[in-house]
């Protein structure tokens, strides 16, 4: 077992983004869903975590949660060499997000952080088409990265205590 720990799994989450943000690419892209795709089993079997942790992550799981099932099914389709299977197909229908393709073009230019002075997600330009329109898979990694960041990096801290400085945005700490 390479990680032991949903805290292990998770900070491996967060270095892969990490390297997203300074190289966007497919490569990474898809360590990351597969590693945010396995991180719901691994979160529910830690005794560790709390309750409000673990219903963060069902709100996040839901067959209704659009970005989970982009995650969901562009690992299943990885894993499965481009196949969706019935159920998968059944839960993305009622979120209103059935993969239908990915594209990918060289020269993505990301986007800038003023403060600190940064571009973030420059590479590959990646867009997932589902729902019936382009999805950029940078935004859609940033939204996916929020949810892991808030169940292991804000929702531990008491509420008393989560000030501006410990919930910092993601993108600019992670």
């Amino acid at each position: 077992m390479l990680h032991r720990t949903a805290q292990e799994r998770y900070a491996k989450l967060r270095n892969v983004f990490k390297r997203l943000k300074v190289n966007f690419n497919r490569d990474d892209l898809d360590d990351f869903i597969q590693t945010a795709n396995s991180l719901p089993e691994w979160i529910r079997q830690d005794s560790s975590l709390t309750a409000e942790q673990k219903a963060h992550l069902e709100a996040f799981v839901a067959p209704q949660s659009f970005d989970w099932q982009i995650c969901n099914q562009l690992a299943n389709q990885q894993k499965h060499a481009g196949h969706t299977h019935r159920r998968a197909k059944k839960a993305a229908t009622q979120a209103g997000a059935m993969v239908r393709a990915v594209h990918i073009k060289a020269g993505g230019a990301g986007f800038m952080i003023l403060s600190p002075m940064a571009i973030v997600g420059a590479g590959e330009d990646i867009t997932i088409e589902c729902g019936g329109h382009q999805e950029s898979a940078l935004a859609f990694a940033i939204r996916v990265f929020r949810h892991f960041h808030y169940i292991f990096e804000v929702a531990p801290i008491p509420i008393a205590d989560r000030t501006r400085a410990n919930v910092a945005d993601p993108i600019l700490v992670a």
